[in-house]
């Protein structure tokens, strides 16, 4: 590294700090719990600091909002693990989907900024390796820009990255990346294997793809080893694309693109010769871009589904557990291509009850972006259905012991 960066520790940077700023760290993978557990251990040294972030449900799990020391935090996507925080005022969810967050931070200026990165290599970069959603696009915005030099992120060939002279303070660490939480030790669910197959099936060889967080997406992920020809444009990849890869069925000579990997330490070494490239917000989300791939298929998954194909992917009993993230994006953007396919996928029932309902008040995605539903029971195809065909299509692959009362539901919704 260049002689005339200064270094420190992650205290140091917190010391720059002062009230009024605003201050933006990585989320998602590239979140780094040394800021978490240091503002953990000093209440008050970011007194009056608005923070700024892209937390992204079910990776990241810490609450920084609900931390001693009146800390103030902004981010995009609500999760369970921010309810506290939110329900107390310290955490404020500005909702959007993730193309609009790329949007926001472009036009936003940061007094400071803390980023995750692989140490220099022989050329003076700085890879933001696994985590390169944000980075290129609030870098140029941050007056004063930390870094932590991480010997764990790897340096990925086609990952954004940053010059070590740009850095204001280089922070060097040797920490293990945040990581999936451990599966549980219990046998592979057939209802996942059943909805993976339904939803391979109707995807074509050659397709572009994309998926979005959680078991069901991987499942069918997984599911596409037979295929072949695959091509990759998402805003997350995980360990089932290194599956598509190995089995044959990528197109590892075209572009694959990516923003964030979540995974562990096998995926990432398998990243650095996997000719994946990564990038941000603006490129991966974009909808002129998604819109100009032919065969684009978008693989989400929903909270629940209505009888006319609207989408709840925030709200479960009152709580609100999630966001919309990027389903929109993908969904509008396979409408919008040639042969495009959006595909949400989810378990018929859950806790007793179906998650196929009759109506949502207010719903996450609205019915003209639903494409093919798939549960465990088939493929309801909605694209040029009436209300009523449609009602009838999901009825059908609901869970058998709510078909009857779907039907009534039905029935009185067409009064």
């Amino acid at each position: 590294m260049s002689s005339g960066v200064k270094t420190g520790t992650i205290r140091d940077f917190l010391a720059t700090l002062r009230p009024g700023q605003r201050v933006y760290f990585q989320g998602g993978p590239g979140e780094c719990l040394q800021l978490y557990h240091a503002l953990r251990a000093d209440p008050g040294v970011a007194t009056g600091v608005d923070f700024w972030s892209c937390l992204i449900p079910g990776i990241n799990r810490h609450d920084y909002g609900a931390l001693p020391g009146n800390v103030r935090l902004n981010t995009f996507m609500a999760s369970s693990t921010l309810e506290p925080s939110i329900a107390s005022g310290h955490t404020q969810i500005h909702a959007m989907p993730y193309s609009q967050i790329g949007e926001t931070l472009a036009q936003m200026e940061f007094d400071a900024a803390l980023f995750h990165a692989s140490p220099p290599d022989r050329h003076d970069q700085c890879s933001f390796g696994i985590a390169c959603d944000t980075p290129a696009i609030v870098w140029p915005r941050a007056k004063m820009r930390a870094v932590l030099l991480n010997q764990a992120m790897p340096a990925l060939p086609g990952a954004d990255a940053i010059t070590a002279d740009d850095i204001d303070l280089a922070i060097d660490i040797n920490e293990p990346l945040i990581a999936p939480a451990a599966p549980p030790a219990q046998a592979k669910s057939a209802i996942l294997d059943a909805i993976a197959k339904f939803a391979a099936e109707i995807i074509s060889d050659d397709a572009i793809i994309q998926s979005g967080i959680g078991d069901t997406p991987a499942a069918i992920v997984a599911a596409l080893r037979f295929h072949r020809g695959l091509r990759v444009r998402s805003g997350i990849i995980t360990p089932e694309y290194q599956l598509l890869a190995e089995s044959g069925a990528l197109d590892v000579s075209g572009e694959n693109l990516a923003g964030v990997a979540w995974g562990g330490p096998a995926f990432y070494d398998w990243l650095k010769q996997s000719g994946f490239a990564f990038a941000s917000i603006l490129a991966t989300h974009s909808h002129a871009r998604i819109a100009a791939l032919p065969g684009f298929v978008s693989i989400g998954s929903a909270i629940e589904v209505d009888l006319a194909g609207n989408l709840n992917l925030e709200w479960r009993q009152a709580r609100r557990i999630s966001s919309i993230g990027g389903a929109q994006d993908f969904m509008a953007g396979a409408a919008a291509a040639s042969n495009g396919l959006s595909i949400i996928a989810l378990q018929a029932a859950g806790g007793g009850a179906s998650r196929i309902v009759p109506a949502i008040a207010n719903p996450t995605i609205s019915a003209d972006l639903a494409d093919a539903i798939v549960t465990e029971h088939g493929v309801a195809r909605l694209k040029g259905l009436s209300l009523h065909e449609r009602a009838e299509a999901l009825i059908a692959i609901a869970d058998p012991e709510h078909r009857a009362y779907l039907s009534r539901e039905a029935q009185t919704l067409r009064r």
